[in-house]
């Protein structure tokens, strides 16, 4: 299982280089945001004439005040496609599903703990000639994986937003883009640019709240595209059954 943890974690790489678009930047004030918070079209056309890197930091704020949101996208990690669907809190709950190579697996965390119920593709993928005598032994419940570092990743929303906030390294420059539509709201383009010349686009919706939708990455080792929607939607999970999970390192 260490192997699709591993990848996991590189499916949250991505996540992490949001901080490059979304980092709260050194001078810590408010100015950037200004007129556009009386909501109208001059507003709007204000937020998108702006600076990149205002852009960036009206993004920051939006985002570090978010109770839960939702996560989606495809990654390529190590030469393989990663996909994730998760909806996770500040509480840390998470629930939702992980796939890799046409194998899949769904994820659950509740008060800390976390288990994941995979196909029997996962493990006939991941497991080699123990596969089958573990499908045995799960027999379609979930598996308990405690703190494992890369679930954990997905299901973290306060680690993640405490990387879209971070300061930024100040060789990154930030150029805004073309105004788009991302799902049904208008959003403004933002592209980072990092000391590598390595490029990442984040979409951030024109009209407060300012959230970041969308991050792109065509460049470097995890390129992909990842979605953040459901802003503030409860997150409800139930940790299930004793009869329902199995622990593997116990057996």
């Amino acid at each position: 299982m260490a192997g699709w943890a591993r990848r996991t974690a590189g499916a949250a790489a991505l996540l992490a280089a949001s901080a490059a678009l979304v980092g709260c930047g050194d001078d810590g004030d408010d100015s950037s945001t200004g007129d556009e918070q009386t909501g109208d079209s001059a507003s709007s056309s204000a937020f998108v004439e702006q600076e990149g890197a205002e852009i960036r930091d009206a993004a920051a704020t939006a985002m570090g005040d978010l109770e839960s949101l939702r996560v989606s996208g495809e990654v390529a990690v190590d030469g393989e496609e990663v996909s994730i669907e998760i909806a996770t809190s500040r509480g840390g709950d998470c629930s939702g599903t992980v796939g890799f190579g046409g194998a899949d697996a769904e994820v659950l965390s509740v008060d800390g703990q976390t288990w994941f119920r995979p196909s029997e593709e996962f493990w006939r993928a991941s497991a080699g000639p123990q596969a089958d005598q573990i499908i045995e032994v799960v027999d379609g419940r979930w598996v308990v994986l405690g703190e494992d570092e890369g679930f954990a990743e997905l299901c973290d929303l306060d680690q993640l937003l405490e990387e879209l906030l971070e300061d930024t390294d100040e060789a990154t420059t930030y150029e805004t883009g073309e105004v788009t539509d991302v799902d049904g709201t208008e959003a403004v383009a933002v592209v980072s640019t990092d000391e590598d010349g390595e490029s990442s686009t984040g979409y951030i919706a024109v009209e407060e709240p300012h959230h970041l939708l969308r991050i792109e990455r065509t460049e470097g080792d995890e390129q992909g595209s990842v979605t953040f929607t459901d802003f503030d939607e409860p997150v409800e999970v139930e940790a299930p059954a004793d009869d329902e999970t199995v622990d593997l390192d116990s057996l």
